[in-house]
């Protein structure tokens, strides 16, 4: 079996980059309905938290999460 790299056609890596993207996308969506629904002080979660939750929270348009950091 080839470890190579520079083996794999860009065919094959495209398809993964939209849904490595999408996958993301779903992430930081579940985390912000899961924190607003627990009500979870944003602010105390690290920074990367923080900032995954603030993004999924934009697209669910959800206000009324503390995000104030």
């Amino acid at each position: 079996m080839r470890h190579d790299v520079t083996a794999i056609p860009d065919v094959i890596e495209k398809p993964a980059g939209r849904s490595r993207l999408l996958s993301r996308l779903y992430h930081e969506i579940g985390l912000a309905a899961v924190a607003f629904e627990l009500d979870v002080e944003v602010a105390d979660l690290g920074p990367e938290s923080y900032e995954a939750i603030r993004r999924g929270a934009r697209y669910l348009n959800f206000e009324l999460l503390d995000l104030s950091a």
